[in-house]
């Protein structure tokens, strides 16, 4: 049997590896010239640096699995500060413990520098109730937190936290998608911060509820390259078409047509569903996610001011606010001991995350000044030289798990697994992030329907 893996993101190469190894004769096509997707470097200030996600989750176990297998569990690092903070035209507050911006404790000193103690007192009366045991299925985050705690805890943490991290409204995403097993785990607690701190205390490790990897998190794609062992690799090559032919998949590119017995699309929902043809349950399903851009811009400044780390590890922007365009700033040179120690005392790494469900609002051309005006103004100094600058967008990088995003799931699965040797295993679709990609990468063999154990 033979594999076409196409897109070299981190589900592409973990869909190409698991393949080889299996015995099938495997090729992976990616359009770009080099690999891993979102989880992108690029030098700045002289110094390689991520430019897309630069760390993992550790409430789940996929991504830390993953890392151990591969013999990175010596690049492992914690971040040297990780209080994130919540900016917003009245001044910063410190990010209480929580989970996706649901509060983990209720009596968390934090809160007090965000709530009136009213509103405090009111959520604990909230979240004391009984659990109902008729809540609806596809309750949105946004809805089952104003239910267990109020509408101040949505506005002033949840959708600062969600917006970051998602970049779209707390009130659009159902709960279950975008924290699967959220619901029984409150039924098991009695408590939505119970539930939450539970999912938190579930890692195992205190603090910060992520790692990173000592040189970036290019760190984990070069080591999945360098471990597709017999799988034929062909970067900067784009396939414009797939199709089904009588006795497997015709995959055709520019300049020839290859026929497969499996192919296995690694892409975001629009891109498989440009490539598909003749597939029109598989396109229908397709067409209904929900998918967003992102643009980060990275700036190197130079100021002895921010050795101090006035924000901490970054912040977490108040959407309603109207002074500053970014909904996020990661400060990662004091986010990580490795940006620090490349870039010296003096020189710093800035990054800002712009759009808001799902649309990049700001002219790209105009970001620079943007990014830099937001973080003068965020940070409180003034950066009046900057050494470095790169803007990159990521075109539908995030699935937005809207209401109906687990029947779209779902129903896509069905359609795949009714074409024998096809797989979908898009980013996002399965789950934002890292540990969603791996996840989901892990259904693999269920959707081909020709692979066994």
């Amino acid at each position: 049997m033979n594999a076409i893996v196409i897109g070299g993101g981190l589900s592409g190469l973990l869909a190409a590896r698991e393949l080889a190894r299996r015995g099938m004769q495997v090729t992976l096509f990616e359009s770009a010239r080099t690999f891993g997707g979102a989880i992108a470097g690029a030098e700045l200030g002289g110094v390689s640096t991520d430019i897309g996600a630069e760390a993992f989750a550790i409430t789940r176990p996929e991504a830390l699995e993953l890392i151990k297998e591969l013999g990175l569990a010596d690049e492992i690092i914690a971040p040297a500060r990780s209080d994130a903070h919540l900016w917003s035209e009245s001044g910063i507050a410190d990010l209480p413990r929580s989970l996706m911006g649901i509060p983990c404790d209720l009596a968390d000193p934090a809160l007090a520098k965000i709530l009136s103690e009213k509103e405090i007192a009111a959520a604990q009366k909230l979240d004391a109730k009984d659990f109902p045991s008729d809540l609806d299925p596809e309750i949105t985050l946004g809805e089952l937190v104003r239910l267990r705690m109020g509408d101040a805890i949505v506005r002033r943490i949840l959708a600062p936290v969600v917006a970051g991290v998602h970049a779209i409204d707390p009130d659009l995403v159902e709960a279950e998608a975008i924290i699967p097993g959220l619901i029984a785990r409150c039924r098991e607690t009695g408590s939505l911060a119970a539930a939450a701190d539970s999912f938190r205390s579930a890692s195992g490790a205190p603090g910060s509820a992520i790692n990173g990897l000592r040189g970036g998190m290019t760190t984990l794609i070069n080591a999945l390259v360098a471990d597709l062992e017999g799988v034929n690799v062909k970067s900067n090559r784009t396939v414009t078409a797939v199709r089904k032919s009588k006795t497997g998949w015709i995959v055709e590119t520019a300049d020839v047509s290859l026929r497969t017995d499996n192919v296995v699309l690694a892409l975001s929902a629009p891109a498989a569903r440009r490539l598909l043809r003749g597939q029109d349950r598989i396109n229908a399903a397709l067409e209904k996610f929900s998918v967003g851009d992102v643009a980060v811009v990275s700036l190197v400044v130079t100021s002895a001011k921010l050795d101090k780390a006035p924000v901490g590890s970054g912040v977490l922007v108040d959407p309603d606010q109207t002074s500053v365009k970014a909904k996020a700033l990661t400060h990662a040179s004091a986010k990580w001991d490795w940006v620090k120690e490349a870039f010296g005392p003096g020189t710093h790494l800035i990054r800002l995350s712009y759009g808001r469900n799902g649309v990049i609002e700001e002219s790209l051309d105009e970001l620079p000044d943007q990014a830099r005006r937001d973080a003068e103004r965020i940070l409180g100094v003034k950066l009046p030289k900057v050494t470095d600058v790169k803007v990159t967008r990521w075109a539908d990088s995030l699935v937005h798990q809207r209401v109906g995003h687990r029947q779209n799931v779902k129903a896509l699965q069905e359609a795949v697994n009714a074409q024998e040797g096809l797989a979908i295993i898009g980013a996002g679709i399965g789950g934002n992030g890292i540990a969603g990609s791996i996840a989901y990468s892990r259904t693999l063999a269920d959707q081909l329907g020709v692979i066994t154990e």
